[in-house]
């Protein structure tokens, strides 16, 4: 059955079927082949209704607008500014402000590919004049822009929550710690290399002008502050935090007049046309899951496994997470990596937050890796640069990403401190 299960999937993807659509024709035909009782067909399309028939769901859509909003309104010149205030007088200053408005940025939008596509012509741009490398530059650029799915909040990890049931809360505090690691381990590689070919320092800037970027900036960076106080103290639900995203990111960018009124229809339309694709994943992985939950795939796979250790069993799929990463963007592999490796998960004990943090922060360092890493095309276009030459700049950020993977792995301490500080040790 495994073998039938992995052979039709694999095979109607490398056809270029969508994977939403990959996932059904896999559940209608296990469901032809082996049948399933009395149950009638059209219990398949029930359940891709009721797996996104959910509230938590109902917050991907709004997450998305308002990093569309954001980036429409062109708040990403702000944060590069205000970045620019602390980090940008080190060696590789404007370097290390691509890592730290990443990091801010990934508090508003929640997706790598906003950020590599926003962010990134800014912050190359700039670096290219200062006379960083283009190469680096867009190198940097992509690699900064995966801490977006793992700092709170993220889209992806809103999906896995729906999927796992587990607390959104807890997932966007677990992935706090884990994105500041990623921050500070690609500004100390960027320094490194800096250093050794004598990229500049940005001038220290004086109070007139830290004044200035402070007030401008100081608004924008408060979005994540408000989104992440308002879930964790219990203020909102995270759908109606994203709400509030939404309102704030529309009125902020009315009020400094870098947004449109005329721009709003475009960016729903945008925002409307991606939220149902992912939703329709959703959908998609919800009846796969049924399917192959009805013919014991996962607890086969689970059999199979249960002889290793636990270290052995998070290496494992650390390894599969990251083959899967090669082939697809974060939130589809998720979503076809989750009904396989969530069961194992929780039978062998595995803290699902943690679990989920991880299999988000896999994915996203898939962003960097061909042969479809999206971040990758994005910022050689942005930059214009070959993508051989961004690829070979970025490998020694890729390892050092890796080995966060593999130390977060292994220490789910890492992740699960916040949210057992905040909401208590989860029983």
């Amino acid at each position: 059955m495994i073998t039938i299960t992995l052979a039709v999937l694999f095979g109607t993807i490398l056809l270029g079927m969508p994977i939403a659509l990959s996932l059904i024709t896999t559940s209608v035909v296990l469901f032809i082949i082996n049948g399933i009782g009395s149950i009638p067909l059209i219990a398949i399309p029930q359940n891709i209704v009721a797996g996104v028939d959910s509230f938590t769901l109902l917050a991907v859509p709004l997450f998305i607008l308002a990093g569309k909003v954001m980036n429409a309104g062109k708040i990403t010149d702000r944060i590069f500014n205000f970045a620019n205030l602390f980090v940008g007088r080190f060696r590789g200053g404007l370097a290390h402000v691509n890592v730290l408005a990443s990091l801010i940025f990934a508090g508003m939008s929640g997706s790598a590919v906003a950020d590599a596509a926003g962010l990134g012509e800014i912050e190359i741009k700039a670096m290219v004049k200062r006379g960083y490398d283009p190469e680096f530059s867009a190198a940097i650029t992509a690699a900064s822009s995966v801490i977006g799915p793992i700092f709170p909040p993220s889209v992806p990890m809103l999906i896995y929550a729906g999927l796992a049931g587990v607390s959104v809360g807890r997932l966007f505090l677990g992935g706090a710690i884990p994105g500041i690691i990623m921050a500070l381990v690609l500004m100390g590689a960027s320094y490194v290399l800096s250093l050794k070919r004598n990229y500049p320092k940005e001038p220290k800037p004086s109070w007139e002008m830290i004044k200035i970027r402070f007030i401008e900036g100081f608004f924008p960076i408060l979005s994540p502050a408000i989104v992440l106080t308002a879930i964790v103290t219990g203020i909102t639900t995270p759908t109606e935090a994203g709400a509030v995203a939404v309102i704030y990111s529309i009125i902020l960018g009315l009020v400094i007049k870098t947004l449109k009124v005329k721009d709003l229809p475009r960016i729903f339309i945008d925002v409307g046309i991606e939220s149902g694709v992912l939703l329709f994943i959703v959908g998609g992985v919800t009846v796969f899951s049924w399917i192959i939950t009805f013919h014991f795939i996962p607890q086969t796979v689970i059999g199979m496994l249960l002889s290793l250790s636990l270290t052995s069993i998070t290496f494992v799929a650390i390894g599969v997470l990251f083959i899967i990463g090669l082939f697809m963007n974060p939130t589809p592999g998720l979503v076809m990596a989750i009904p396989f490796l969530l069961p194992l998960a929780a039978e062998t004990g595995i803290d699902l937050v943690h679990f989920g943090v991880l299999s988000v922060l896999v994915l996203s360092v898939g962003l960097l890796t061909p042969p479809v890493g999206l971040c990758i095309y994005i910022v050689a276009r942005v930059g214009k640069v070959a993508v051989e030459k961004v690829l070979r700049e970025l490998l020694p950020f890729t390892i050092i990403l890796m080995l966060v993977c593999i130390i977060i792995g292994y220490f789910p301490q890492i992740v699960t401190f916040l949210p057992d500080l905040v909401f208590g040790k989860a029983m």
